[in-house]
């Protein structure tokens, strides 16, 4: 596999992972044990209680990548200025193949391998990776929060809450709101997806995740495990993708190597003056 195509795919992966859906956390739970009769909204209110909430954040990733013709692994840093910026850098063998500044209204990305830079809307990210973008869903998958995007449906009173292996239950369905990552002339097609979710009683973060679009035959399965302090809450230290279609699988596991809270850090982006400007 040339470094060309392998740059692409490691990229695409990174951002596959930050934006496919904003659920999922895991650890080990006892079979039959009772939980508290509670209510979708009481279950909404502890989750949200229990979201990180920092000014600052720094995380170093190991990810690891298995298809069924690739296997292979990169480093990613992320530091995030909640509500405000994140900065993602993504490097194989210690060199940087790509780098991303994201705002509530503006993306910045520059390939390192081709001399490549674009500066504009979350258009980009949609047309290139074939996902649907925005900060808000960037900023809850890193923060490992949910509420807020839950609450952004609109229709709280579709959710189903019930208990299910040691977790509480929540299940919708989720319609027309995100893009689907197939083909180009695809994207602008409306989909629905059968979202389910695991929380966990102890600090009721989410145990795991399962997404179903049921037109395409795909799946995605998320579980998070490893969970310690930070910020006002906590945090998963390894996270487990499986995606499934009709001809392929992929797994994907992030593990995080490296977590600083509470302290400012640079955000810099200098696009170098050899570098050519990507259209979206």
């Amino acid at each position: 596999m040339s470094s060309t195509i392998k740059t692409s795919l490691l990229v695409g992966v990174a951002l596959y992972g930050l934006f496919i859906m904003s659920c999922s956390r895991s650890k080990e739970v006892t079979e039959g044990r009772k939980l508290p009769n509670m209510k979708t909204e009481e279950i909404l209110a502890a989750m949200s209680e229990n979201e990180i909430n920092c000014d600052w954040m720094s995380l170093k990733y190991e990810v690891e990548v298995k298809t069924s013709d690739f296997d292979d692994s990169f480093k990613m840093y992320i530091r995030l200025r909640q509500d405000s910026a994140i900065w993602v850098s993504a490097t194989y063998y210690a060199v940087e193949v790509a780098r991303f500044l994201f705002t509530p209204d503006s993306v910045k990305f520059m390939d390192r391998k081709n001399n490549q830079y674009y500066v504009g809307g979350y258009e980009y990210i949609t047309e290139r990776f074939q996902i649907g973008a925005s900060y808000e869903v960037l900023q809850s998958l890193i923060l490992a929060n949910t509420v807020s995007l839950l609450e952004a449906e609109g229709d709280k009173e579709k959710i189903r809450s019930y208990e299910q292996d040691g977790n509480y239950f929540l299940s919708y369905l989720r319609k027309g709101q995100l893009r689907r990552a197939m083909k180009k002339e695809e994207v602008d097609e409306d989909i629905d997806l059968n979202i389910g979710l695991w929380i966990e009683p102890d600090h009721f973060r989410m145990d795991k995740t399962s997404i179903n679009d049921f037109e395409s035959g795909r799946t995605l399965t998320a579980t998070y495990s490893d969970y310690q302090e930070a910020c006002n809450s906590f945090y998963p230290y390894t996270t487990e993708y499986v995606a499934i279609s009709a001809n392929e699988q992929a797994e994907v596991k992030t593990s995080v190597m490296k977590l600083s809270s509470g302290k400012k850090v640079s955000l810099s982006f200098t696009i170098p003056d050899k570098y050519e400007a990507l259209s979206p």
